[in-house]
This record gives C-alpha cells, structure tokens and sequence, in this order.
C-alpha cells in the first residue's frame, strides 16, 4: 500500500474525531429530535411571572414532542446570567431559554457590560405569551380614573408613589412612559417582586402599583385593589371593563410584556422547524389558551424572524425611555 493511501483515511478518521460540537449539531435532523430530555433555562427567580409561563409552556412542550423537558431556574443580572448559560450552550436543541422581554430588550439598557448580544447570540423559535400591564390603587383611595391620578399628581407634584418590580421591570418602564406622556411627576418605588408592593397599595402607604395582568390579577379577585387601566391600546378580553390607557388620551404609555421560546444561535434549521411546529400545535391547544387567560395572558403566535424584529423594535424603544428618564440599575 502506498504512503498515499495509508495517510488520507486516518487523515479523514482525524476530522471526525475532533469535529466541533456546533458541526456535531448541524448534522442533527428533525425526524431524530428529541432522542432524550430537554433543559429549559428559565432565566429568572422561581414564582414570577416569566418562570410561570416557562414552566406551562415546557410541559406542554413535552407532551407534543414525547420527551421530558426539564425546567432549571437561573436567576440573577437581570435575566443575563440564565440567557448567557444557553448563549454560550452547544445549539443541539437539548439547550432552550424561556425567554422574556427583560433580558432581550431591556437588559442592554441597565448593565454597563453584557455578557452577550441579544442580536446575534441566540435562535428564536417563537413567541409563547404577551400580557399587558395594568394600574390599580388601593380600592380604599378616592382615585377611580387616570384622569383623577393625574390631577391628584399635578396638585401634589412629587407626592404620588407607584411600586413596581424593580428598576427596569415592565412597571417601572410604563410608569416613566404614562409621566412623560401626561407631564405629571411620579416617585417609583422598587421592589423585589410585584407581589410585595401590592400590600403597601392596598394599606395605602404607595399610591399605586403598576405591574402586568397575571401578576395583579389575584388582588383583583379578592377587590382589594381597583383598576384604573389596562396599559394597551385597546381593551383586553381578560379584563374588558378596564378601560385602556389609551381611551385616557395616552397610547405613549403602552408597553407590552412577552415571553418567548429562544435557543443558541445557530441551531440547525430541521431541528429550529420542528421546534416552531411544536410550539405553535402547543399554543393551538383551547386549554392552553384558557391556562394562559387565567393568568391574565394569551397566546402568542408570532415567528422567529417576527420574534426577533419585535425584540429589535422594544429594544430602540426602551434604549430611549432609559436614557430619557435618567434610569440606573442598581
């Protein structure tokens, strides 16, 4: 056997061998997909709103593609510290991210440093949930229009108090943006979680609390808090006696919150097409579409090329408001 012939089969056997796990995953097909469990980061602390719609949407997720779809909370960085986890993940597709709006669009606004580029790092298989905030008082306050908060705020600049999520949360954003729109002066109170704001809502010691459908929505229940207004363009079907903010007179204030289903960038496309097919058969199901009203959300059926042109779009967006409103993490 000539020298030739002995070398070019180990030189090939050589490639194989050490071929790289992205080249390993491009080979990957959808009729294999899944052969074992699924991670799910969920980039978030354990009981919020977007751990919620993670969890719901990874076990139906599992149901439509017959494999377990193992949930795994990464808090922390404003939701970097999960998202970079599956930035930085082999895109197999045994790696998914239920993403939000937060560490897409907002993050890069409130760290001084990212540890990735929401643009480019990731792929987007679709949208999962979109949900719209909605301000309440305590429902004690004699306040039961916007139009009575903006006047109770221009007689008392400064003395009104809305809590929120957090520096950066959807609440705190809508509440600069509702300030800027009206002329009005507002003092945000942040919390660690909505949930601990509604309380001091409710005895009073805030004036309101600004936060999205499913996190209100069982203080509602129990009519210890009245809602002023839906921050949407239009009123929502899960809750059509509000009246939008924009039948106030300010559609600038509307900011919608969303939760998605993301993976690594580069998947292979057969194993992104067979993911986006069973996220969109999980989101046709009628009890999903109850589930998610229940907690104050719906169904969002939007592409991954959507997907990512909305995120784009949130992104210039908050990079304004931020800037404008002199917003600092802290």
């Amino acid at each position: 056997m000539c020298l030739r012939a002995f070398i070019a089969p180990l030189v090939l056997l050589l490639i194989t061998a050490t071929a790289s796990p992205r080249t390993a995953a491009q080979n990957a097909t959808s009729s294999a997909y899944p052969t074992r469990a699924v991670r799910v980061i969920i980039p978030y602390a354990a009981g919020g709103v977007g751990d919620i719609l993670g969890r719901i949407v990874s076990q139906r997720m599992a149901d439509v593609l017959g494999q377990p779809f193992v949930v795994e909370n990464r808090g922390g960085a404003a939701g970097t510290i999960g998202s970079d986890m599956v930035a930085k993940a082999v895109p197999d597709g045994y790696t998914l991210m239920a993403s939000t709006i937060g560490a897409f669009s907002i993050a890069p606004h409130l760290l001084k440093s990212m540890p990735y580029d929401p643009a480019t790092a990731f792929t987007a298989i679709g949208g999962v949930a979109r949900s719209t905030s909605m301000l309440v008082v305590g429902a004690s306050q004699p306040i039961h229009s916007v139009a009575d908060l903006i006047a109770r705020a221009k007689a008392s600049p400064g003395r009104v108090s809305y809590g929120s999520a957090g520096i950066g949360s959807i609440g705190h954003l809508t509440g600069e943006l509702l300030a800027m729109a009206s002329g009005i002066e507002m003092t945000h109170i942040p919390y660690k979680s909505a949930v601990l704001a509604f309380p001091e809502v409710i005895n009073g010691s805030i004036t309101l609390a600004i936060d999205t459908l499913p996190s209100v929505m069982q203080f509602l229940r129990a009519g210890s808090v009245r809602p002023l207004a839906m921050l949407s363009l239009e009123r929502v079907a899960t809750a059509p006696a509000v009246p939008s903010i924009a039948e106030a007179g300010f559609p600038e204030a509307v900011l919608e919150f969303w939760s998605a289903l993301h993976a690594p960038a580069h998947l292979p496309a057969p194993v992104t097409e067979r993911l986006a097919q069973a996220l969109a058969r999980v989101l046709a199901q009628p009890e999903m579409r109850v589930r998610l009203e229940g907690l104050g959300a719906e169904p969002w059926s939007i592409s991954g090329p959507a997907l990512d042109a909305r995120a784009r779009v949130d992104r210039d967006r908050i990079g304004k408001v931020v800037k404008a409103a002199g917003i600092q993490a802290e």
